[in-house]
């Protein structure tokens, strides 16, 4: 069974010209129509939320998801922020596994350190489980080695299929990501034309990802759009049926 796949930053809800409206996300998550959807930097019912509506329900409503799950990172603007799963499947379960912190001494050293977590959710694909670990890494290297070091944690001895998404603020390059590759494959393997995906209006950087293991990459591509700072990254994968 194949499953489109995608992630993709939204700015909190911002166009690369900081213009406010979910729409704009809306209008590139429709054009591709993934059946499992992740989402970075959601804003939930805090005050860039319109209309009493959370920012991942607000896009699911838009766009037929029957499924959302919100994975809290921080408290921000009085409400919550962090990352979010739409999907066309069952969710069966939904955890979240905050990032461990880094110490005081080390944020001196770190620009705009912030709290990071893992989101977990088990689908039900026609009967066969599978894992989606949704995250978005922090901007400094000792923040990115606790998340990479708990991305292995959550992955380790999962014997289900499993797809590992998000931003993850590095270049395929950083020997940070290097056991990341070795543990699981980049759908970017079979990427077509460039994977490069920020800035969106001219990338020159390779920083958003989707990892999978147990399934076979059939095809992978950035589609093109500024409805956000970030282009999405769309993965195309197959499912042996149960």
């Amino acid at each position: 069974m194949k499953i489109k796949i995608m992630t993709y930053n939204i700015q909190s809800g911002h166009n690369l010209q900081r213009d406010l409206d979910v729409r704009h996300a809306v209008s590139t998550i429709r054009a591709e129509n993934p059946e499992v959807l992740n989402l970075n930097e959601v804003h939930h019912c805090t005050e860039l939320c319109e209309n009493g509506k959370c920012q991942a329900e607000q896009i699911a409503e838009a766009l037929g998801y029957p499924y959302v799950r919100f994975g809290k990172a921080i408290d921000h603007m009085g409400g919550q922020y962090g990352n979010a799963l739409l999907s066309r499947f069952p969710i069966l379960e939904s955890q979240v596994f905050p990032i461990p912190g880094i110490s005081e001494e080390e944020k001196k050293a770190c620009v705009w350190p912030e709290d990071r977590s893992h989101m977990r959710n088990v689908l039900d694909i026609n009967g066969k489980e599978i894992v989606v670990l949704s995250v978005h890494y922090g901007l400094n290297s000792p923040e990115q080695k606790n998340a990479v070091a708990e991305t292995l944690r959550l992955a380790e001895g999962e014997t289900r299929p499993l797809v590992f998404l998000g931003d993850l603020n590095m270049e395929p390059d950083d020997p940070l990501l290097a056991p990341i590759f070795a543990a699981l494959s980049d759908t970017a393997e079979k990427g077509e034309g460039s994977m490069l995906t920020y800035p969106s209006n001219g990338p020159t950087g390779k920083i958003d990802y989707i990892f999978q293991k147990g399934f076979e990459t059939l095809r992978s591509y950035v589609p093109v759009s500024t409805d956000s700072d970030h282009r999405p990254v769309v993965a195309i994968v197959e499912l042996e049926e149960k």
